[in-house]
């Protein structure tokens, strides 16, 4: 049910996000207690802050009202998907070009279902990863979780 009425936020919103010069990112429906959290995730150059959040809350909550995805109670959070947010789409591999990346793995591959590398390449099929001085291939449907590496 989560991903259908995921899909159907996603048709309402897209476009005023993108319009109000914003990203969207993703959408993500979690029960809580009786209830249910509707979070729409969105991006901008820079960063979001609470003043953003707020602005789209108020243009797309209407439009959501309207549409009534999802019959029961529901919360409805802009957010931002943080600095460790999932690389779930082509721009999102795009953007990470380069960068550090955890993946997290369904099975252990050489005995760990997890790595840490360098993102090459990535295509239809998956990506690559430089880990240490070696190229080391992952398939998207083996990979529970792609994440940009964060430093502690």
């Amino acid at each position: 049910m989560s991903k259908r009425i995921e899909s159907a936020v996603e048709r309402i919103v897209l476009p005023i996000i993108t319009e109000l010069g914003y990203e969207y990112v993703d959408t993500e429906v979690k029960k809580v207690a009786d209830e249910f959290e509707l979070i729409i995730y969105v991006d901008k150059k820079g960063g979001l802050d609470l003043q953003d959040c707020e602005k789209i809350s108020r243009v797309i909550d209407p439009l959501i009202e309207d549409a009534d995805p999802i019959e029961e109670g529901y919360y409805l959070c802009v957010s931002s998907p943080g600095l460790d947010r999932p690389l779930r789409k082509q721009a999102d591999y795009e953007r990470s070009i380069g960068k550090q990346i955890d993946v997290k793995l369904y099975r252990a591959v050489d005995g760990s279902k997890s790595a840490t590398g360098q993102l090459l390449r990535f295509d239809d099929d998956g990506f690559v990863l430089q880990i240490e001085n070696t190229e080391k291939e992952f398939s998207y449907k083996d990979t529970a979780i792609v994440r940009l590496h964060i430093e502690i």
